[in-house]
C-alpha cells in the first residue's frame, strides 16, 4: 500500500513539472511572436500627431486641361515649382480638356505628383436624376483609368451653369456608394448660385455635408510661385469639408492654374 502511495505521489509530481514546463514553454513562445508585432507597430504605425501634422499641412498643386508632357512639366517646376498634386480630367471633352493618359499618370508619379481628378462632362446641373446620371459616368471614367478605390471625383459645376440642390442630392447619392468619394469644384463665393445650391442640398443631409469634398475658386489673388502662394482661406458654406482653393487661373508661362490644398486631400488623391 505504502509502495502504491508513494508511486502516485511520483506521478502526481511528474505531471506538474510536466504541466509547468508546458506553461513556460507556451509562455516563452507567445512572447516570441506577441513582442515583434508589438515592436513593430510601436516603431512603423504613424502617430496621431504625426497624423494630424499630415492632414493639417497645406500642400501646393496645379490643374492643367492641357495634357501633362514633359514639357509642360518642366515649365511649371522651372517658373513656379514642383507641384505636390496636379489635378486632370477624367476624359477628353473637346473644346474643354484632354483626358488624362497613362503617359501622364507614368510621368506624374515618376516625379512623386500626386493625381486629382475632375469630371466635366455636363453644362446643366440641374435635377436630381441628371446628378445621378452624371455621377455613373464619372465612375465608370474612374474605372477606366483604374483610378484606385477611395480616389475623391470632382463634379465641375462652373459658373454659367445652371445648377440646383438636386443635382448635389444626386451626385452625392450616386458618389457615395461607389468605391470614390464625392467631390465639387466651384466658385464657392456667396453670391454664387452653387453656394446656395450647396447650402440647400446640405440643410437636412448631414452625411452630404460632412463628406462632399469642396474645392473653391473664389477669392481669385492671381497666379504665383509655390513659395508665395498666398493663404489657405478659400470662400466656402459654413462648416463644409473645403479642402481645395484654386487661388489664381490661367498662368502666362504655362498653361495651369495653381491651388492650395489641406494635407487631407492626399489621402483622396491618386499616388
Amino acid at each position: 500500500m505504502y509502495k502504491q502511495r508513494r508511486e502516485k505521489r511520483l506521478n502526481n509530481w511528474k505531471d506538474l513539472i510536466n504541466w509547468r514546463l508546458l506553461i513556460w514553454v507556451s509562455s516563452a513562445l507567445l512572447l516570441f511572436v506577441i513582442f515583434p508585432i508589438i515592436f513593430h507597430q510601436n516603431n512603423h504605425a504613424p502617430s496621431n500627431s504625426e497624423h494630424n501634422q499630415e492632414t493639417s499641412k497645406i500642400v501646393w498643386g496645379v490643374d492643367s486641361a492641357s495634357k501633362v508632357t514633359d514639357e509642360l512639366f518642366k515649365c511649371v517646376d522651372k517658373y513656379y515649382g514642383k507641384p505636390d498634386i496636379w489635378a486632370r480630367y477624367t476624359k477628353t471633352n473637346k473644346g474643354a480638356s484632354a483626358g488624362l493618359t497613362a503617359e501622364e499618370m507614368k510621368l506624374l508619379h515618376k516625379n512623386k505628383v500626386n493625381i486629382l481628378l475632375i469630371y466635366n462632362h455636363f453644362n446643366n446641373a440641374t435635377t436630381e436624376k441628371a446628378g445621378e446620371n452624371e455621377a455613373k459616368a464619372a465612375i465608370q471614367y474612374a474605372k477606366e483609368l483604374k483610378a484606385p478605390k477611395g480616389t475623391v471625383l470632382f463634379a465641375d459645376i462652373e459658373p454659367k451653369y445652371p445648377v440646383d440642390a438636386d443635382f448635389i442630392k444626386g451626385w452625392y447619392k450616386i458618389m457615395s456608394k461607389s468605391d470614390y468619394h464625392p467631390g465639387i469644384y466651384g466658385v464657392f463665393d456667396p453670391d454664387q448660385k452653387i453656394y446656395k445650391a450647396f447650402n440647400q442640398a446640405a440643410k437636412n443631409n448631414k452625411s452630404l455635408k460632412d463628406e462632399t469634398i469642396l474645392w473653391s475658386a473664389a477669392p481669385q489673388k492671381g497666379i504665383t510661385k509655390k513659395e508665395n502662394a498666398p493663404k489657405f482661406n478659400p470662400s466656402a458654406p459654413k462648416n463644409s469639408r473645403i479642402l481645395g482653393y484654386q487661388y489664381g487661373m490661367e498662368a502666362k508661362s504655362c498653361n495651369i492654374d495653381t491651388n492650395l490644398f489641406k494635407g487631407e486631400i492626399l489621402s483622396f488623391s491618386w499616388e
